[in-house]
C-alpha cells in the first residue's frame, strides 16, 4: 500500500539538484536510464526531474551522478546549502498561511510576480492589446 510522503527541505533541494544534473547532461531520459543499466526507468527519471511522486532515493541519486558524470560529493554540499536556505525561509513569519507556497519558489516565479506588479514597465500585451476586452469576454469553447 502506497503512503503519502511529505517532502522536506532536503527533498526539494535534492529534486532541484537532480533536475539540474539531468538538464545539464543533455541526455534523454531513456539514454540516462540505459547509462544506469536500466536500474532506474526513464519514467522515474522524468518523475525525479519534475518532482513528481516520491523524492529521489540515495541509490538513484548516486546512479544519476555516475551516469551524468556529476560529482556526488559536490552536489550533496549544494543540496545541504539549498536545504538550509529553504528551511530558513520556512522559519520566517508570513502574513497568512495561504501565502506560503507548498514548494520553494523559483527565480521564474519571482520574475512573473515582478512583471505582474510592475506591468507598465514590462509592457505586457494583456494590458496594451486593443482587443483585450473583447478577448476577455469571448467564451472558451
Amino acid at each position: 500500500m502506497a503512503t503519502k510522503y511529505e517532502w522536506t527541505a532536503f527533498d526539494y533541494a535534492s529534486q532541484q539538484a537532480a533536475a539540474k544534473i539531468i538538464a545539464d547532461s543533455g541526455y534523454s531520459y531513456r539514454t540516462i536510464s540505459e547509462m544506469m543499466n536500466n536500474a532506474v526507468s526513464h519514467v522515474r527519471i522524468s518523475d525525479i526531474e519534475k518532482g513528481r511522486k516520491a523524492p529521489i532515493k540515495l541509490s538513484e541519486f548516486l546512479l544519476l551522478c555516475q551516469a551524468c558524470e556529476a560529482d556526488p560529493v559536490a552536489v550533496l554540499r549544494d543540496i545541504i546549502e539549498a536545504a538550509r536556505v529553504y528551511e530558513s525561509r520556512e522559519r520566517l513569519p508570513s502574513p497568512s498561511p495561504s501565502s506560503v507556497p507548498a514548494c520553494p519558489r523559483s527565480d521564474a516565479d519571482d520574475d512573473v510576480a515582478a512583471a505582474i506588479r510592475d506591468h507598465e514597465r514590462y509592457g505586457l500585451a494583456a494590458n496594451t492589446d486593443g482587443n483585450r476586452d473583447v478577448e476577455a469576454e469571448t467564451p472558451d469553447w
